[in-house]
């Protein structure tokens, strides 16, 4: 045996221990890029439906805010001895899903809100080029004082869930 084998055989090495590899660069190379798509993947699969949520949301809310008015023609006024709030509102051509209707109602500074549905069906909600006038017992808030004026803001059913988009209308109201 010559002196290199020897020194190899002392020291626990061999020649086939030497000449051992790790794994090559390419399939190094390949894990990684795998690894890469599979995370962008998981990612991509938990933020692209929280992302078009949103974006569903706000088109209804904006659809639902330039079509939901307070129709200033006379119906929309303040009965003081009936304790009553008339109030007509009108629904645009656009369609979407109206769920209630917001009534918030000022009084003497302070601001109530009622929806629609606590007094009156689904059913009763303007359709699409409709015009309804609601009536709403107000004796409470005209125990506080005068009603001043009236803003209401769209509900909308975005899926499963109910959203409360901003005010799209309001009126200063006046005497019946």
């Amino acid at each position: 045996m010559n002196n290199k084998k020897r020194n190899e055989k002392f020291l626990g090495f061999s020649r086939m221990n030497s000449q051992k590899r790790g794994i090559s660069a390419v399939v190094a190379t390949v894990l990684i890029i795998l690894i890469t798509v599979a995370a962008i993947t998981i990612v991509w699969a938990a933020i692209i439906p929280m992302i078009n949520n949103q974006l569903d949301q706000g088109t209804l809310c904006l659809d639902a805010v330039s079509q939901l008015s307070i129709m200033d023609e006379g119906w929309t006024c303040v009965d003081t001895p009936a304790n009553e709030l008339s109030l007509q509102i009108k629904k645009g051509a656009t369609t979407f899903d109206l769920a209630d209707v917001q009534v918030l109602i000022s009084s003497g500074g302070n601001v109530e809100s009622v929806k629609l549905l606590d007094t009156y069906a689904l059913a009763d909600l303007p359709d699409a080029n409709e015009e309804k006038v609601f009536t709403l017992n107000v004796t409470a808030l005209l125990a506080a004082g005068t009603i001043d004026s009236v803003k209401i803001a769209p509900i909308v059913k975005v899926g499963n869930t109910q959203e409360t988009c901003s005010v799209s209308s309001s009126k200063t109201l006046l005497e019946c």
